[in-house]
């Protein structure tokens, strides 16, 4: 496969024998379908706007001094190093994905169905996309006429269209190591403005040509990789501002994008069910020294924003979350 200099490297892949097939789980009887936004009908994209919305009027339950919405950039800055570049990527975030959504639901009383964006429809022009509307959808870019400055003295070009046009999540992540709050502008900073020629590479990543060709990967250490690192990481930088900092989720838009990715695992999962309990590779572990070897029993942390559980319990989407795409 060729996917030389398109993405950046997330690190070194361990080659080990995968885990044995045939591992118990917990099934469920009716399975949510996730659906893509442009499927919803108006009335599903209008609720599930406003409980976002509605998230930045709950209190946290990690007990912050700033809201529910805010929990979850929090979160992720928090557990950055252990979520990233290793095995343990795609199981968290699958994970992390279903607790926002199961958030929106009890918390914020929405009942429609999970989204994803299939930024594949629209590699070619992202703002084109009828998830960057103003109307319903998540706005578009940035805006130079609306900006402010960061702690670290960077400038923020705010999205000043769609919903979350007055949108102010608190934390923000300024350099490697630090997080300050104080609340900020939602801003975006989309190459495809700026940087065209930039966008034009960028927007192979995610062509359905590409994505055709990775998702014949037969590989997990390859493919986990490939993914990461591949449209994961385009789709960051594609939308640039929020999506670039450890606190990403402060992006409306990370809950869209994330289920795409677990949509493209979960497709590849389903070539083959010796895949449903295909996880191996060295790591470092949340509250361990060094690296070691992955396990279906490893822990998935949240950080108390809901309950830990193993990565066996994730695997199969049909088990404990009960879902499909």
């Amino acid at each position: 496969m060729k996917f030389a200099s398109m993405f950046a490297a997330v690190g070194a892949i361990a080659s080990v024998a995968a885990l044995p097939a045939n591992q118990p789980r917990q099934a469920c009887t009716n399975p949510e379908k996730k659906v893509e936004w442009r499927q919803m009908d108006a009335g599903d994209q209008k609720a599930y706007l406003d409980a976002v919305l509605s998230l930045k009027t709950k209190p946290s339950k990690i007990g912050l001094n700033s809201t529910l919405y805010d929990d979850f950039g929090n979160v992720h800055y928090h557990l950055n190093k252990w979520i990233h570049g290793g095995p343990s990527f795609l199981p968290w975030h699958r994970y992390f994905s279903y607790v926002y959504l199961k958030t929106l639901r009890d918390e914020c009383g929405y009942t429609g169905p999970g989204p994803y964006w299939d930024w594949t429809l629209d590699n070619t022009a992202l703002l084109k996309s009828p998830v960057m509307s103003s109307d319903l959808g998540f706005g578009g870019d940035g805006s130079t006429n609306r900006t402010e400055t960061s702690a670290n003295g960077g400038v923020l070009k705010c999205v000043d269209s769609g919903p979350f046009a007055q949108l102010r999540p608190e934390w923000l992540q300024i350099n490697p190591t630090t997080m300050l709050g104080g609340g900020h502008c939602l801003y975006r900073g989309m190459p495809e403005v700026s940087e065209p020629d930039a966008f034009a590479a960028m927007s192979k990543v995610i062509s359905p040509e590409y994505i055709d060709e990775m998702q014949t990967t037969g590989n997990w250490s390859e493919y986990r990789y490939l993914l990461e690192g591949g449209p994961h990481g385009t789709i960051h930088a594609s939308l640039g501002g929020e999506m670039n900092p450890t606190t990403s989720p402060n992006e409306p838009l990370f809950f869209l994008h994330h289920p795409q990715i677990d949509r493209l695992w979960w497709l590849w999962q389903q070539q083959n069910t010796s895949r449903l309990t295909e996880y191996y590779g060295e790591q470092i572990h949340f509250g361990e020294e060094g690296t070691r070897e992955v396990s279906l029993d490893d822990v998935l942390p949240m950080w108390g924003l809901a309950e830990n559980i193993t990565i066996r319990e994730i695997m199969d989407t049909t088990g404990r979350l009960c879902y499909t795409y």
